[in-house]
């Protein structure tokens, strides 16, 4: 082969050096372009974000404390509260519409502790536990949408708003066997007793007088029921005698007019249809005798039935009889009006209770509208008696010191006043019930409170022949309801469907829906006055007097006047807003024997239910005593409840993802509240565990677990508004950039985000995402009533729907969620119980927000600037410039051999089209081509 020419080597040179110039410099910028420098810088950032998950130390060695270490077991934040407070709850409670004011910002620490339980290698997921303590801040801010700072307001401001258990209170308060009903019957009892009482005043403690005059008479006589009569014929043969002459006849005796066995019936044994007693020398025998009246055609053969007395001349026997006994009956006062100025009062009391009293005494114990025992006062229209108040309530509580300063006496007194009034109500507290006798009414048989409950229940007071006001038969239902004494007790005491039975909220189910609720198949029908009818087999139009009286006297009136008088409660509360947030004692609760603690947020321990103990108390100049801090103790306060625990996903398409739910047994009750199987199948609830369990665990919202939805016989979902429960895909810190995620809202709902624009936040590249829950179908009075039956899904029990506002900002290569605003919004249904699907457009008054919680993170300026210097800054086509920066490391030597590459790149291009330009400089001086110089060279 011939060698080169010259000017093919000059060509050559320029060509190649343009070549491998143009060559590197497209592999150069081919590096930036196709994203090979920000693949490696993903890559990385994602490694990184990986490795914060794995559970993997530097060492390659199996430590998950590496990466879930302090900083992540015991993150701290802030939430910001508002809260709508009523200014004129006063007036409200007269009667008036409340005027709110916004209240806040309340501003908390929210410090939570988490504990690993499993980290598991092999499935990628952690199971830990986490709770909350709150902490109100002193010194916080919160910046308004304007940019100004507020100053965080004191926790212990108080807040008035409506009491969130009321409702529910009322409703659930109806039934069982300490519940409304049975002290509405209790009420009831009681005015029949406070009768009984003023009845033995009137007219039993003057009988007893009588009755001991004629047996005094008789035995001074001589005469006895072990005798032959003849004293007793002669104290009866005056006034026989003299009835027989008044008339015109003989005053003699008519043989067959009576015997000694008659005799001794009128004095010794006369008894009635019942068995009680009523001969003239028995207690009740001159009552019976004179109550019935003067003799007259009907009234005389009633008692001579009764006194064994009959044939042609009865009549006059039955004047001798009546006129003894009304004479004495008269004459010690029977028949009376009972005031503080009755003759002979304390006497009376004495006879029929035992005990001696002043009139001083007697007054309060009498007659003292709020305790006394013939007392009575109303609240809200509906009339009470005292003698609940003075003496049952204290004695159901086992309450003497109550009974003693309520009516001043001893501690030996209150037992006999007990035993002589409470039979007459029929609780059972002191003794089995006593029994009023009819025949003292023209009656055949006796009647304790019991019985006339449940006949004036239903029907007429057999008494007083009267409605009640608190029966069936009350105002513009008088007539309708005509129910025997045993139909009204069914619908009193079945177990079944008895209003004393749990059965009342299903009643108020039907009458707040209008349906019942669903059948083992899951169907529903109309809840109207046929079905009633046909439920408690009686008349339509005492099925309709039944439901208003349950729905519409006892729910409306009654229950709130009863829940206020036992408690003190209203349908309003005024307490700080720590209290409201986080732990407050109810006194109805408390006063029904049920847990008392409450709460709308979930501190760790009820606010306020911790103490100290003064283990040394130093005694100030003032002489009381003091604490000293170095010797107090703190005494943990009432959980809250079993800790929760979270299973979270470390896998690479899940990371952050929230698997499911559950709790650990932390409480130290030795009790699981409830509990599935391996097969996910329910168990039950309470069940047997030890201490450190973990239970119930759920792919779903815990209020919306599958067992929480079958407890509210498939009626939740639909009250909620929606059936997104799952926990499935609901992200943690890290998320999608650039597709729609969903984000578990503080256990109340699921929202799913919807993406927005890219924008530069701090430097750094990010998507937005929003959240939005619509208040009309995210009703959540299940998760705050959390009773775990129908009652959560009970139309306006707890009418609260919640709105969402949240603002995400996404960082696309590490994923992180670096930025996040949320406004939560608690809106209150103000039409009260049974309204569902308030109006919600603009100027509507159907509902108003009550709480708000307010939060908000972001990546901080130290943080952004490592991200942006590490990250940010290095990607990009001129990404190289910032030579590694604080990335440095491998980054910065990549980075200096881009550099270099251009270098080289841009002499080859200098130096190869220099060489063109001398050839192009050679060939205009020669005039010919260079091949023409290459051959005259050779």
């Amino acid at each position: 082969m011939p060698p080169p020419r010259i000017g093919d080597t000059m060509e050559n040179k320029g060509t190649i050096a343009i070549g491998i110039g143009a060559l590197l410099l497209m592999l150069n910028g081919g590096l930036a372009v196709t994203g090979f420098v920000d693949g490696q810088i993903e890559n990385g950032v994602q490694t990184l974000v990986s490795e914060g998950y794995d559970g993997i130390d530097d060492d390659g060695e199996r430590d998950y404390s590496f990466d879930f270490d302090e900083e992540w077991l015991n993150p701290s934040s802030e939430k910001a509260y508002f809260a709508n407070s009523i200014t004129n709850l006063e007036d409200v409670l007269a009667g008036s519409e409340p005027v709110y004011e916004r209240l806040g910002p309340f501003i908390y620490y929210e410090n939570t502790t988490r504990e690993v339980i499993e980290y598991d290698y092999d499935e990628e997921t952690i199971t830990y536990s986490g709770y909350e303590v709150f902490e109100w801040c002193e010194d916080c801010t919160w910046e308004d949408e304007m940019g100004v700072s507020h100053a965080s307001v004191s926790g212990d401001t108080i807040v008035n708003q409506v009491n969130i258990l009321w409702n529910t209170q009322r409703i659930g308060g109806m039934g069982g066997a300490s519940g409304g009903i049975f002290y509405g019957e209790t009420f009831a009892r009681s005015f029949f007793a406070a009768g009984m009482v003023e009845f033995d005043l009137s007219n039993r403690a003057p009988s007893i007088w009588a009755s001991n005059d004629i047996s005094t008479l008789a035995a001074d006589s001589g005469g006895s029921w072990l005798g032959d009569m003849g004293p007793e014929e002669q104290i009866l043969l005056g006034s026989y005698a003299s009835s027989l002459e008044s008339s015109g006849l003989d005053g003699s005796m008519d043989g067959d007019s009576y015997d000694s066995s008659v005799i001794a019936s009128i004095f010794y044994e006369a008894k009635d249809g019942s068995g009680n007693r009523i001969s003239l020398t028995d207690d009740i025998g001159p009552l019976v005798i004179a109550g019935m009246g003067a003799p007259s055609d009907s009234v005389t053969p009633a008692r001579a039935a009764l006194y064994g007395y009959s044939g042609e001349f009865q009549e006059h026997m039955d004047w001798a009889v009546y006129s003894l006994a009304a004479t004495k009956f008269a004459e010690h006062g029977g028949g009376a009006e009972i005031t503080n100025a009755t003759p002979k009062l304390k006497q009376r009391f004495l006879e029929v209770s035992t005990l001696n009293y002043d009139l001083e005494t007697l007054d309060t114990l009498l007659f003292d509208d709020n305790i006394g025992l013939m007392g009575s006062f109303e609240i809200d229209g509906i009339e009470l008696p005292g003698m609940v108040i003075g003496l049952l309530l204290p004695l159901q509580l086992g309450d003497y010191s109550g009974v003693m300063d309520a009516y001043g006496i001893g501690i030996t007194e209150v037992q006999k006043l007990a035993d002589y009034v409470e039979p007459w109500v029929g609780l059972g507290i002191t003794g089995s019930p006593r029994s009023f006798e009819q025949v003292l009414n023209g009656g055949q048989s006796n009647m304790d409170a019991g019985d006339w409950w449940h006949t004036s229940f239903g029907a007429a007071d057999p008494l007083a022949g009267q409605y009640i006001d608190i029966g069936l038969n009350r105002g513009s239902f008088a007539g309708m309801s005509d129910l025997s004494m045993e139909k009204s007790e069914f619908i009193l005491n079945d177990p079944e469907i008895g209003l004393k039975s749990s059965f009342p909220a299903s009643f108020m189910y039907g009458e707040l829906s209008g349906l019942t609720l669903p059948d083992e198949n899951g169907e529903q029908v109309a809840w109207d006055d046929d079905y009633v009818a046909e439920l408690y087999d009686i008349p339509t139009d005492a099925a309709k007097a039944l439901r208003d009286w349950l729905a519409n006297f006892y729910f409306d009136t009654v229950m709130p006047t009863l829940l206020t008088y036992v408690s003190g409660n209203t349908a309003y509360t005024s307490q700080p807003i720590s209290n409201w947030l986080y732990g407050f004692e109810d006194a109805v609760n408390n006063f029904f024997g049920r847990f008392a603690w409450q709460s709308l947020e979930t501190n760790d321990t009820f606010y306020g239910s911790g103490y100290w103990v003064d283990d040394d108390p130093l005694v100030n100049s003032d002489g009381l005593n003091d604490f000293d801090d170095d010797n107090d103790t703190w005494v943990i306060g009432i959980s809250t409840g079993d800790r929760s625990v979270y299973k979270m996903s470390t896998a690479e398409d899940t990371r952050g993802q929230r698997l499911a739910q559950g709790y650990i047994n932390s409480d130290g009750d030795q009790t699981c509240d409830f509990d599935y199987d391996a097969n996910g199948n329910f168990i039950g609830y309470d069940l047997p565990c030890e201490d450190g369990k973990v239970y119930g665990m759920t792919p779903y919202l815990t209020w919306r677990s599958d067992h929480r939805e079958d407890a509210t016989l498939g009626l939740q979902s639909a009250h909620a508004g929606n059936s997104d429960r799952s926990l499935s895909g609901t992200v943690g810190g890290l998320a999608s950039a650039t597709d729609p995620f969903n984000l578990n809202v503080a256990g109340y709902a699921i929202g799913t985000s919807t993406q927005g624009d890219k924008v530069t936040y701090k430097g750094i590249e990010m998507y937005e995402h929003s959240v939005v829950l619509d208040p009309s179908n995210t009703q959540i009075q299940g998760k705050l009533l959390g009773t775990g039956t129908f009652v959560d899904s009970l139309p306006g029990a707890l009418p609260v729907y919640l709105e969402a506002n949240i603002d995400l900002k996404v960082e696309p290569i590490s994923t992180a969620i670096m930025y996040g605003k949320a406004e939560v919004i608690f809106h209150l249904d103000t039409r009260g119980p049974g309204s569902i699907n308030p109006d919600w457009s603009e100027g509507s008054t159907e509902t108003m927000p009550v709480f708000e919680i307010h939060t908000f993170s972001e990546i901080d300026d130290d943080a952004a600037g490592n991200f942006t210097a590490a990250v940010t800054d290095n990607m990009g086509a001129w990404g190289w410039t910032n030579f590694g920066g604080d990335a440095g490391g491998a980054l910065a030597i990549l980075h200096t051999v881009i550099a270099a590459m251009y270098v080289i790149s841009i002499g080859l291009l200098g130096y190869g089209l220099s060489d063109q330009a001398a050839r192009e400089q050679i060939k205009g001086m020669l005039g010919r081509e260079t091949d023409d110089i290459s051959d005259e060279s050779e």
